[in-house]
């Protein structure tokens, strides 16, 4: 007898597997400039807020806040001006502004967020600070014609050119140690305020090597002797100040009296060159 075929069962079909989601499409970071600027409006609005003894209008206040604005905008990609790197300039020109009003005032704080915020528009830039920031242009009065210009420091001493490359160089030359020492120690201290000595030194000693690599000497008793002198003269106000009786750093102490030796040099310390 024949043997039944038997029709073979249907395989099971197994069900298609639904189609998976599509991968969630990865959210943009926020680039370098517009973290940048974000730092940069923080920095500027601290900046705005500080307690200052203003003499007249207190014009520096709004200018550093409208920069707050500019750079926070700026963050969230409204540039003011075309792109970035115009943008943060118009950021600059609001802090330059701020600080050629007559007879307003910087405080310690104000220098150091204004600082901080210098170093991001200058890395947004690709310059320099000093070369988009005033760090060394006086303030001027409510009437220069009252306040006659201060005679330079060593005007009333003679110098030859030889001497007044000597001094330069020599007073360069302790600032530069200061700074090796303050970035060596600045990791270990691990504080914001000596970070910012630091860079703010850093930036002195840069503009310094630029004019001790450039000069005339027929011209550093007019300017780069007594600008030298300027800036060591805000420094080492800003350690003092840093480094009061709590703190009471003995390696800020060191470096500081080298910047002290700096400025005894660039006011005209003839010893030196005995």
């Amino acid at each position: 007898m024949n043997a039944v075929l038997e029709k073979p069962p249907a395989k099971a079909r197994g069900r298609k597997a639904a189609p998976s989601a599509p991968a969630p499409v990865p959210v943009p970071l926020a680039s370098t400039d517009a973290t940048l600027f974000a730092e940069v409006g923080d920095f500027l609005a601290q900046a705005s807020g500080t307690d200052e003894p203003h003499g007249f209008s207190g014009d520096s206040d709004r200018l550093l806040s409208i920069g707050a604005m500019i750079a926070l905008d700026a963050a969230k990609g409204k540039y003011s001006n075309t792109n970035a790197e115009n943008t943060a300039y118009d950021v600059a020109a609001c802090i330059n502004a701020a600080r050629l009003v007559p007879d307003d005032t910087e405080s310690v704080e104000r220098t150091i967020n204004i600082h901080c915020a210098s170093e991001r528009l200058a890395a947004i830039t690709g310059s320099a600070i000093h070369q988009i920031i005033f760090t060394d242009v006086p303030r001027p009065a409510r009437d220069p014609a009252l306040t006659p210009p201060a005679e330079p420091a060593i005007s009333h001493k003679r110098f030859t050119e030889d001497q007044l490359n000597d001094l330069y160089f020599r007073a360069y030359v302790h600032m530069d140690c200061a700074r090796m020492v303050i970035f060596q120690y600045a990791e270990h201290a691990n504080s914001e305020e000596v970070f910012a000595l630091r860079d703010l030194l850093d930036t002195y000693c840069e503009a310094a090597k630029t004019s001790l690599d450039t000069k005339d000497a027929g011209t550093l008793f007019s300017g780069p002797l007594p600008d030298l002198s300027a800036d060591l003269s805000k420094i080492i106000h800003l350690f003092h100040i840093v480094n009061d009786d709590n703190r009471d750093d003995g390696v800020l102490h060191g470096v500081n009296y080298l910047l002290m030796s700096a400025k005894r040099i660039t006011d005209g310390d003839l010893g030196v060159l005995g």
